[in-house]
Parts: structure tokens; sequence; C-alpha cells
């Protein structure tokens, strides 16, 4: 039997000072996540598709890499660190790569700076619906038949029906 350990004081802790980034950024929940390995349980981050999000004392950590998926392509380049980093002036570079890095916010984002943070590490925005369209998703939800839902039936059975009908 496998034993869920309980989170230590700190993980509670980071995991309510990124909500508070999460919040700032207008960044959509899912966003927020512990990722797990062989093994290991990682720290409370915020994912984007080129970047994350981590609690660092007071502030913020900020780690910037390349697109995968650019990368594949045309080779790794320095071009997107080097733009991240321009657009990213009201944050402190600690750690310069060539085309990765990590910069320090020691604050709460701005609205205008969180919009750029989103932009830059490719987090998804908070999804707002109004109440009429909220109530829309959730009858079109009653509609949907799940295959996973419907009752189980045996071919061979209905078949028999069938023929002797």
């Amino acid at each position: 039997m496998t034993e869920v350990m309980p989170e230590a004081p700190s993980a509670v802790s980071d995991r309510s000072h990124l909500y508070a980034f999460l919040t700032a950024t207008d960044a959509s929940a899912t966003a927020l996540e512990r990722p797990v390995g062989r093994g290991w349980v990682g720290d409370y981050q915020i994912s984007g598709k080129t970047g994350h999000v981590l609690a660092n004392g007071a502030g913020y950590l900020l780690y910037v890499h390349i697109d995968e998926r650019t990368a594949m392509e045309r080779g790794p380049s320095s071009r997107p660190w080097k733009n991240a980093k321009a657009r990213l002036t009201f944050c402190k570079v600690t750690q310069d790569g060539d085309w990765e890095g990590c910069l320090h916010l020691d604050r709460l984002p701005t609205a205008d700076e969180a919009v750029v943070i989103r932009e830059v590490l490719g987090i998804r925005k908070r999804r707002h619906m109004t109440t009429e369209a909220l109530s829309k998703l959730e009858r079109t939800r009653g509609l949907i038949k799940s295959p996973n839902l419907a009752p189980h039936s045996d071919p061979k059975s209905e078949r028999a029906a069938a023929l002797s009908s």
C-alpha cells in the first residue's frame, strides 16, 4: 500500500504564494501544478509552454527556455531568450544562458507586466465566463453521451435477440 506523505509547511506556503501570483497575472488555475517524475515530486510551479514560475523567498523566479518544437525544427537559437530578456526588463536576470535563463521578480506584477509574463512564458489566461455562458456550458455537458457512461452491451446477445425476432 502506498503512503501519502503530508505536505511540508514550506510547500503549502509556496503554493499560496504562487496562487497570489496566479491571481495577479490572471492566469488559468490549471497552470499551478506540482510536477511528478520517476519517484519524486517537484515543488509547486506555474507552468507555461516556454517557462515556469517558482516561489523564491518573498519574490518569484521566472525560468524561460525556448520552445522545444521550434528548437527541433530550426535548431537552438539565442534570439527567443534575448527577446524575452528585452520584454522582461522589470525583472532582474539571475542566470543568463545561451538560450535559457532565470529572472527574479521581487513583487507581484502589475497588470501590464502580467500580460508580458503570460506571453513570454506561454501561460494560459484565465477564462472569464458570464453566468449565462456558464449555464449554457453546463446544459451542453449534460447532453454529451460519454461511452464510459453507456451501459455495457454484449454484441452476441444483441445479435441473438435480433435473429429471434
